[in-house]
């Protein structure tokens, strides 16, 4: 039976909201399970360094966007710092996210096309993998989105919705201009008409609250220290020892191969092929007149084609947080189709390998997810702030050892020289380093180095940190030979003792967690 004869029996709506709804339980039932040290745990860190006062880009490693710290330090401060909410409200964020499309789509089409968007979405995305910054962006994106489909726009409002797509992650930032301004130009052109009350409001709109972030940061005497970390992503650029186009030329090629002859073991990327491949051929069209579509449709294609740059490293959820907006004018044009038989046709080539990918793939096809042991642990987490995660034994026993010595050490700092960036936030500490973590693959790289040289920029760390340790001063959490920087040892006096703690699970390949500390905390 169709959707189209289903409908009739019935309510899409209701369908579509059990549809969200069980997958975002469903989502919050994998996340508990799931163990993620380094991305929760930096967005928790930056969370709480916020809180407790510290200086965004001065003294916090804000990567991606200030509006994701305050959102995520506002949900610590309700919820009595329990990281837990975190990853609920990235999937709430999702699964409004998906709602606004599908409502989008129901603007322009119909209950029927909005169901089949959530369908093809939640199939091949169907949790958000990491508290990241992309999620909440996206449901900015998708609020804006959804606004521009509205008979009545308020331009001013998109305008600001927009700006906080970018305030969430400023890499937006170009995807957004560009694919605005080629709008403007080819729209221009070819009705040789423009309207400076909607431009203008829209423009101040998008202003807003761009000023008043650098408002913001003028009045803390930060806005040199945002400003040093622009140059960010070109350092990422030099760790990875390729070029932009490099990374251009990649995407292409991949999308217009690998991603077609790897369809069994990588099934949600077809679905961005499409989108990416249609979309593109819509532009050209209507750059020379040969296709006649709505403003606003034509719009999303732009702005989905635009949002490759944030994909070129190409991951699911940067993909379908992102480029899927092109759904959008996919569904508007086989909508459009007469023959019936050709659009079903059509709309079966978008479902049945959706249906294969969550079948198959119930997870995502993100590994990790496939290693969770979903049985109750039998540690329990002395940290109430971790309360609710059921996470590995393992990991348990040492937050609750890092836990057992903050209470007893009383020193001023704690540097995790781990990629384990939760343990930074166990204890009442300070950090010599800006980062809260340390990746040996990384750790000498210009990229750490610049990062440190923003908080000390009168002495290299790894000196402060030897310092720190004469003073008997400080703990330090090290693992992977991140004892060593450049040639450069962490030194330690007799005054310190070591606890190692085995936090492998695989029996003759330990992997130990080495945790300095002064003598003096272990009476």
């Amino acid at each position: 039976m169709s959707l189209f004869r289903l409908q009739k029996f019935i309510n899409l709506n209701f369908l579509n909201f059990f549809l969200i709804s069980f997958f975002f339980l469903f989502a919050i039932y994998t996340i508990r399970h799931h163990y993620d040290g380094h991305h929760i745990g930096l967005v928790y860190s930056n969370a709480l360094d916020l809180i407790n006062g510290k200086h965004p880009y001065k003294e916090i490693f804000i990567q991606y966007g200030f509006l994701t710290t305050l959102i995520h330090s506002i949900l610590l401060i309700l919820f009595n710092k329990k990281i837990i909410f975190l990853s609920i409200f990235t999937a709430v964020f999702y699964s409004f996210s998906i709602v606004l499309i599908s409502l989008t789509i129901k603007n322009v089409l119909n209950n029927y096309y909005a169901l089949i968007a959530s369908v093809l979405i939640l199939f091949n995305h169907p949790i958000p993998w990491l508290p990241w910054s992309n999620y909440i962006a996206f449901f900015f994106l998708s609020l804006g989105v959804f606004l521009i489909t509205k008979k009545n726009k308020n331009y001013f409002l998109i305008g600001f919705i927009f700006a906080l797509v970018i305030l969430s992650r400023q890499d937006f930032f170009i995807p957004l201009v560009l694919s605005s301004l080629f709008f403007f130009i080819i729209y221009f052109f070819k009705y040789n008409k423009f309207s400076l009350k909607k431009s203008t409001k829209l423009i101040i709109g998008f202003l807003t609250p761009l000023i008043i972030f650098m408002i913001y940061l003028l009045y803390n005497n930060i806005f040199f220290y945002w400003k040093s970390f622009l140059i960010i992503p070109n350092l990422y650029l030099e760790i990875y020892q390729k070029s932009l186009s490099d990374f251009v030329v990649n995407f292409i090629v991949y999308f217009l191969t690998d991603s077609l002859f790897n369809f069994i073991i990588t099934p949600q990327y077809f679905l961005i092929t499409l989108i990416l491949i249609f979309n593109s051929i819509l532009i050209f069209l209507k750059i020379f007149n040969k296709i006649n579509i709505p403003n606003n449709i034509f719009y999303f294609s732009v702005l989905s084609c635009s949002l490759c740059l944030l994909s070129l490293k190409i991951e699911i959820f940067r993909l379908y947080t992102s480029v899927i907006i092109g759904l959008i004018p996919l569904l508007y044009f086989f909508d459009k189709i007469k023959d019936k038989n050709l659009k079903s046709n059509l709309i079966k080539l978008l479902l049945f390998p959706s249906i294969f990918a969550i079948f198959f793939y119930p997870f995502g096809n993100n590994p990790v997810f496939k290693k969770i042991n979903f049985k109750k642990n039998t540690s329990i987490i002395e940290n109430s702030n971790f309360m609710y995660n059921n996470w590995p034994d393992k990991k348990i026993q040492t937050i609750n050892l890092i836990n057992e010595i903050s209470k007893k050490c009383k020193v001023e700092y704690l540097d995790n020289l781990t990629f384990d960036t939760l343990y930074s936030t166990i204890g009442n500490f300070d950090r010599v380093r800006m980062l809260p973590f340390e990746k040996n693959s990384m750790k000498d790289s210009n990229l750490h180095f610049y990062v440190e040289s923003i908080k000390n920029p009168e002495i290299i760390f790894f000196e402060k940190i030897n310092s720190e340790i004469k003073k008997e001063n400080i703990i330090l959490l090290i693992n992977e030979n991140n004892n060593i920087f450049r040639g450069n040892k962490i030194i330690f006096t007799n005054s310190y003792d070591t606890l190692e703690i085995n936090e492998s699970n695989i029996l003759g390949k330990p992997k130990i967690l080495y945790i300095y500390l002064p003598k003096s905390c272990l009476n």
